[in-house]
């Protein structure tokens, strides 16, 4: 499959939802005006009832249709949502393929500057990878995203699997889209979730007092039935009255704690509606991969359990209604009731919410990595190998463009371990370095990389490029890079192998102790299970090629000055770099005069 065909992809389906979304905002109209009409006609035969009894019978049906009629309007506006939210999807990918991806999070809550190598590789931010690969809605979707691009998968295994959970879910755009459409309806606040799984660890109030079970079904039996019985035996009035009073008596005693908990839960109806939603389509669609499989089987009657919850917390909430407070806890000890019935919810299902709602954010996550794999047809998915070694085969930024993109080879480990990356200004060494850095956190997260081929070990990633002063730590920029670089060594010296990426090393000192230390900065990595790229513009680091020839080899981006311009090729060649061109663009930009 071509990008030209993945757009011809999303462009039909813009057209096949919008036309089912104006086809289902006429049919809303519709149910809109009958609503409306069978309303008047309610009222008309109310207002006939008062002179022509049989009306009643009329207003009774008219009654039922206007229920009727409110749900399937509820229905359809919800199914015209889902809609609209897959429009905006399929319009968001198109231009995701032309790379335009700022309708996207682009993460800047996860910014960390302090982070081995997020801040340096552009991981979170504008126009980064999780900006590029992200479709999570719910908040955890996008804190699972955001940990599986930051603490890769633990093992070989584990990145097999989500490959091909991924592969079978780019094959699958209904599932993905309708899922994450479903999830873009979740209006979640920060402390949703938390403060759900927080609940189920609360004492309960009733449920664990035996005798209220019986309580619950006696007193409402017999407060009935003096009622009724009331209509025949004038002395019963004052046990119901008796009876109405012993249910309120109880409620007095709980009523501090009832208050509380329905504080507590009463604002989660909408968001376990929303989570019931997304696991229903978790737990109706058939895998076929370990992975999904195990998700779906998580989710397997989640969906109408966590309904069912939501439903128990829409009772709850009726205690609002001062005329249900008043007859409902007279009659049937209704606060008491719905607060026992959450709480028995709770006995049953707390040990598998926490599952089910992660089960929803490893989902998105998987989706998520599958859309990706289906915008970049072109990408391919790596093999983890055990040997200390990175080979890349037309290896390019998974960012850039296609048509933009200049690929590369190279093959690091075994011998050489260490790169010495020279060049010219702009030349692309920084971006090298981050290209062959992204790809290697897309591979161990179990996503394809911008590669023909791809071949890499489990590895831990370092990086220093980006390194900042902190006025609030009181720490220099300088020493901000020596702590970065001694965080490494000790890593190093612990005998734990390290995939590293330095770009100039040294920055904040003069040259001449710059070059001294980048050399003996070098001459440490050396004995230990690393490898690493350094890119610098210090031709000197290239001497270390003859002295230590198996370990390290010099490679360079030049560019080339041709009729007094300026011009690269972006391709990683042998060698130390010959051009350098600071002086010809200050000559050029009229900094400096022309010789």
């Amino acid at each position: 499959m071509t990008l030209d065909e993945c757009s011809a992809i999303y462009q039909n389906r813009i057209v096949e939802f919008s036309a089912s979304l104006t086809q289902k905002k006429k049919t809303i109209n519709i149910i809109s005006n009958l609503r409306l009409v069978v309303a008047v006609l309610f009222l008309g035969a109310v207002y006939l009832t008062f002179s022509t009894t049989p009306f009643i019978y009329a207003a009774a049906l008219l009654l039922v249709a206007f229920v009727i009629l409110v749900q399937r309007h509820a229905k359809l506006f919800a199914e015209k949502v889902h809609l609209e939210n897959l429009v905006t999807i399929n319009q968001l990918e198109v231009r995701a393929l032309k790379g335009d991806i700022a309708g996207f999070d682009a993460g800047l809550k996860f910014v960390d500057g302090s982070h081995a190598y997020s801040h340096d590789l552009d991981i979170f931010g504008d126009g980064s990878l999780f900006q590029a690969i992200n479709r999570s809605n719910t908040l955890d979707g996008k804190n699972t995203m955001a940990q599986r691009l930051t603490s890769p998968l633990p093992s070989a295994e584990a990145i097999t699997e989500h490959q091909e959970a991924t592969k079978e879910l780019a094959a699958n755009i209904n599932f993905r889209q309708h899922f994450q459409a479903a999830g873009k309806e979740i209006d979640e606040q920060p402390l949703d979730r938390q403060e759900l799984l927080e609940w189920l660890q609360q004492p309960s109030i009733l449920f664990d007092k035996s005798y209220f079970r019986l309580l619950l079904i006696a007193l409402p039996a017999l407060t009935l039935a003096a009622i009724a019985g009331a209509f025949f035996i004038t002395s019963l009035k004052s046990v119901a009255v008796l009876l109405a009073l012993t249910q309120w008596a109880f409620l007095g005693t709980y009523v501090k704690r009832v208050n509380a908990f329905h504080e507590y839960i009463s604002r989660k109806k909408n968001i376990l509606e929303k989570y019931a939603h997304l696991l229903h389509y978790l737990q109706q669609e058939t895998f076929q991969t370990p992975v999904l499989k195990k998700l779906s089987a998580q989710a397997a009657d989640a969906g109408v359990n966590v309904k069912a919850l939501a439903s128990l917390v829409s009772s709850l909430n009726a205690r609002s209604n001062a005329m249900t407070t008043l007859v409902m806890n007279s009659l049937l000890m209704y606060d008491l009731q719905c607060v026992y019935r959450l709480e028995k919810w709770k006995h049953v299902h707390a040990a598998h919410l926490k599952v089910w709602l992660d089960a929803i954010s490893e989902t998105e996550v998987l989706c998520s990595v599958g859309t990706f794999a289906f915008n970049h047809p072109g990408f391919a998915y790596p093999i983890i190998d055990k040997p200390l070694s990175i080979v890349a085969v037309g290896m390019g930024h998974p960012l850039i463009l296609e048509n933009e993109c200049v690929p590369n080879d190279i093959t690091l480990g075994t011998e050489p371990s260490i790169l010495i990356v020279t060049g010219a200004n702009m030349a692309g060494k920084s971006t090298f370095l981050r290209t062959i850095g992204v790809n290697l956190v897309l591979a161990l997260s179990g996503a394809p990389v911008c590669a023909r081929s791809f071949r890499c070990p489990i590895i831990t990633l370092r990086s220093g490029m980006r390194t900042a002063d902190s006025l609030k730590d009181h720490q220099s920029y300088f020493y901000a890079e020596l702590n970065r670089l001694k965080t490494i060594m000790d890593e190093l010296r612990s005998d734990r192998p390290l995939f590293i990426l330095l770009d100039e090393i040294l920055k904040g000192t003069n040259s001449t102790d710059k070059q001294a230390g980048s050399i003996a900065l070098v001459k440490q990595f050396v004995p230990h299970p690393c490898l690493a790229i350094i890119a610098t513009h210090d031709l000197a680091l290239g001497d270390l090629e003859t002295e230590y020839p198996r370990q390290v080899k010099n490679f360079c981006f030049e560019a080339t000055i041709e009729n007094d311009q300026l011009s690269f090729d972006y391709k990683l060649k042998p060698g130390l770099a010959q051009k350098m061109n600071a002086t010809f663009l200050m000559r050029k930009m009229g900094i400096i005069p022309k010789d």
